[in-house]
């Protein structure tokens, strides 16, 4: 019905609640409202508010039952999210509870909880009028005795829809003591034979409901070992996906809970836990799907990366080489499943953080095995690049092979390291072969990466690079993709330190490839002074070799031609206007021997004076008051020359 003739039923249907006299009637009536739940058609919140100040508590109980079954329509909700009708349930939940107010307490619970789904005006009024402490009362005296496993799970079902409108109504929780009940539950629960997964479950929602409306929330170490406890006896999935999301919640946001979960064996727990969850799923002992089984996974690994990646906690895992946890990594490296291989490489990555722990990791051959499944996976992803069809997606190749990249750069820090790879001879071939067939953009970063890390100190290394045409020309490439920030960041400074490492006869290699002096030019307005540095002394290096000594006319032409075409003028306004106040000494006093050195070529001069490079430094010099008097005289010398426009 619409319109008027709705309100006319819907004031006769009250009309006729109110005058029923006989008390069964009137229950009859209540228990047909019941029947009807959300599908009665008629409003009658102004009745139900009076019904429940009756003095007969059987009326009262079909009152409240009638409430919560009429607020399962979402429609209806708002229509009995009064105070009127909160108020007097409130009231009776505040009372002393006793065995036989069972039903009453019941009923009482699952109103509001459904009066609190998906309705800010519930929550509001449960906020104003002392709801959240109330309900925590409650749950505090169920706590006494152990038979009230259902009021626990309805007054925890209830504060999880009211806490899930927002931090407004979340923050309450902890402010009012439930978070200290919720640990409560979970202590009474783990001392039990067979925990109540339903409740359980719902003190982890709840939990997690707390920590998603205030990430930053931080509980106490008993709640979060309780959490791991809870993880620890548990073969539910669902209740394991729950542990798991809360611990990952925590670990995210506090370097404090990585080093406890590192402390109470969370770790190695989490990595018994998947190994025995992949086991039984394989065996067809779980009820739960591919997709759900892989979800839990990928969130386990990644709470093991998480908490390696704090500072107090890895040494506790690494424990001097011979932890349980980087036992377990290691042996995941010959792992078949892509998600414990990738777990492990990331792994051993984070543990390579550390001088003293790569330097093991080395003489241990981790270094070898990172580089066989570098090849192992890139060979894979050549074939599917060929129209090969493979068992595995291209994103997993893709993922395998810059986790192992990124690992054998940490491992390439160490000097020691360095001689050991260049004396093996296997690293830097390889990644040289590979590097021209890479097509995305950050397994590129990272092998470039690990390459800048091998020719470190390396001479032997470096001529490999710079003589490895095909190679060149793919840093060359990488270079100019500036929308991939990290490549087109790492092959400047690949090509930067190969000049900087291989003997200077050997420099004209970079003349041979096109775009090789490009990417250093463009170097030199990169936002960080470091690689400004290494782009000024690269290029120094270069025309120190190429025009100081005597080469043939053809070979400085090129040079000049190379840097010509690459703007280097302008390049280098940019670079000294933008970094007047700024620029350390030390670049400076690198880009005044850059400028002298390039300033006797009169075409590079040419190109200067046009670009008003000169101007630029004038700059410089007036800002700076912590210039030498002989840096000055130096600056001022090669403005004059540029000025001049002439050698």
């Amino acid at each position: 019905m619409d319109g008027p003739s709705a309100k006319k039923s819907t004031s006769f249907e009250t009309l006729v609640i109110q005058n029923i006299n006989n008390v069964n009637d009137l229950k009859a009536k209540l228990n047909e409202i019941i029947s009807a739940g959300k599908n009665y058609e008629f409003d009658v919140s102004s009745c139900l508010k009076s019904l429940l100040k009756s003095n007969d508590e059987s009326i009262v109980l079909l009152s409240v039952h009638a409430v919560s079954e009429l607020v399962k329509c979402e429609s209806k909700r708002e229509t009995y999210a009064q105070k009127e009708i909160i108020e007097p349930i409130l009231g009776i939940l505040s009372k002393e509870f006793c065995i036989d107010k069972f039903e009453l307490r019941k009923q009482c619970l699952r109103a509001l909880g459904n009066l609190c789904c998906d309705c800010d005006v519930s929550r509001k009024i449960m906020l104003e009028n002392n709801g959240v402490q109330i309900l925590n009362n409650l749950l505090t005296n169920t706590l006494k005795v152990s038979e009230f496993d259902e009021i626990q799970i309805l007054i925890c079902k209830t504060l999880l829809n009211y806490a899930i409108g927002g931090q407004e109504f979340s923050d309450s929780l902890d402010k009012c003591g439930v978070v200290e009940n919720g640990k409560n539950i979970l202590i009474a629960e783990l001392k039990k034979d067979d925990m109540n997964d339903d409740l359980v479950s719902t003190v982890l929602l709840l939990l997690s409901v707390i920590n998603d409306n205030a990430p930053e929330f931080l509980y106490s170490d008993e709640t979060n070992v309780n959490v791991l406890n809870v993880l620890k006896e548990t073969t539910n999935v669902e209740l394991s996906e729950l542990c798991l999301e809360h611990l990952h919640s925590q670990v995210r946001e506090h370097d404090s809970v990585k080093t406890l979960l590192a402390k109470e064996g969370g770790v190695q727990l989490v990595c018994v836990r998947l190994n025995q969850l992949l086991q039984r799923h394989e065996e067809g002992e779980l009820s739960a799907d591919d997709t759900q089984v892989e979800g839990i996974v990928k969130q386990a690994c990644y709470l093991i990366i998480l908490i390696l990646t704090g500072d107090d906690a890895m040494p506790i895992l690494y424990k001097d080489g011979v932890g349980e946890v980087y036992l377990t990594m290691v042996k995941w490296l010959d792992s078949p499943n892509h998600h414990l291989l990738g777990t492990a490489l990331l792994a051993i990555g984070n543990f390579a953080r550390q001088d003293d722990y790569c330097i093991q990791m080395m003489n241990d051959k981790i270094f070898d095995k990172l580089l066989d499944i570098f090849e192992v996976y890139h060979n894979l992803s050549l074939k599917q690049n060929s129209g090969e069809t493979l068992p595995i997606e291209k994103s997993t190749l893709n993922q395998i092979q810059h986790a192992s990249l990124s690992a054998i750069r940490n491992l390439s820090v160490p000097v020691a390291n360095k001689r050991v790879s260049a004396a093996q001879g296997r690293a830097a071939p390889l990644l040289l072969k590979c590097l021209p067939n890479v097509d995305d953009h950050h397994v590129a970063y990272k092998l470039l990466a690990a390459l800048r890390m091998l020719v470190d100190g390396q001479e032997s290394v470096a001529r490999l690079v710079s003589g490895n045409r095909a190679a060149l020309q793919a840093i060359a490439r990488w270079g100019g993709a500036g929308e991939h920030a990290g490549a087109a960041g790492e092959a400047p400074r690949l090509l930067a330190w190969t000049v900087r490492h291989v003997a200077s006869e050997r420099h004209g290699d970079m003349l041979q490839v096109e775009g090789c002096i490009l990417n250093l030019v463009n170097m030199l307005i990169a936002p960080h002074s470091v690689m400004q540095n290494e782009a000024i002394l690269a290029l120094t290096l270069l025309a120190i070799e190429i025009l100081n000594y005597k080469h043939t006319d053809e070979y400085e032409k090129n040079f000049t031609t190379h840097l010509i075409e690459s703007e280097i003028g302008k390049h280098l306004s940019v670079l000294i206007e933008t970094n007047c106040a700024k620029m350390p000494v030390e670049v400076a006093e690198n880009l005044l021997a850059f400028l002298d050195v390039t300033s006797k070529c009169e075409t590079i001069l040419r190109d200067y004076n046009k670009a008003k490079v000169h101007s630029a430094l004038q700059k410089l010099v007036d800002a700076r008051k912590d210039f030498s008097e002989e840096l000055k005289t130096c600056a001022f010398d090669i403005i004059n020359k540029i000025s001049d426009g002439s050698g």
